[in-house]
């Protein structure tokens, strides 16, 4: 049985839950981005993907040393002295998805790449779809950048909505 910890932090006005998994960090639900206030736990797409992949899990509210380094690296990024994240991460979802995921972190803070050319990075020219679905079932959005992958014509879907997306690549633009 795995133990999940959440814990809800305030980070720039933001209220953001955060998860861990055996010290690691495993997801980080994004607040509406109008209303600054965490969703319902429960019915955020990072809880329903986490209890899919991980068949027996329990959620338990607590804290552990995490929290507050995160906070501070959040804090850091969003006043733009931080440009890359060394917290310890835990990758939960299929053998493609991880792959996905691990390919984001190497996009440069600032850059952005189409779903198609990560798909062609990745040397799977054709599942270009399956990089955006798996760029939206990441469970820890910012500290693995999918926001940085963008369509063919521009900005495209983001799960916590498109105004974090277009506000987290204005922030590292520098806008």
């Amino acid at each position: 049985m795995h133990t999940i910890y959440f814990y809800n932090i305030c980070c720039q006005g933001w209220e953001i839950t955060l998860l861990t998994l055996e010290e690691r960090v495993c997801g980080l639900i994004l607040p509406n981005f109008a209303t600054k206030r965490a969703p319902l736990f429960e019915v955020s797409p990072c809880f329903k993907h986490l209890k899919r992949h991980l068949k027996k899990v329990k959620f338990e509210k607590g804290r552990n040393f995490l929290f507050q380094e995160v906070q501070k690296t959040l804090t850091a990024y969003f006043n733009k002295h931080l440009s890359a994240f060394s917290l310890p991460l835990t990758f939960i979802g299929t053998p493609f998805q991880k792959t996905v995921w691990k390919a984001l972190l190497h996009i440069p803070y600032g850059e952005t790449i189409t779903y198609r050319a990560l798909a062609e990075r990745l040397k799977r020219p054709r599942a270009f779809r399956a990089v955006a679905q798996a760029c939206r079932a990441n469970p820890l959005p910012i500290l693995i950048p999918c926001h940085r992958v963008i369509g063919q014509k521009g900005l495209t879907g983001y799960a916590a909505g498109l105004a974090w997306k277009e506000f987290l690549l204005n922030l590292e633009k520098g806008k």
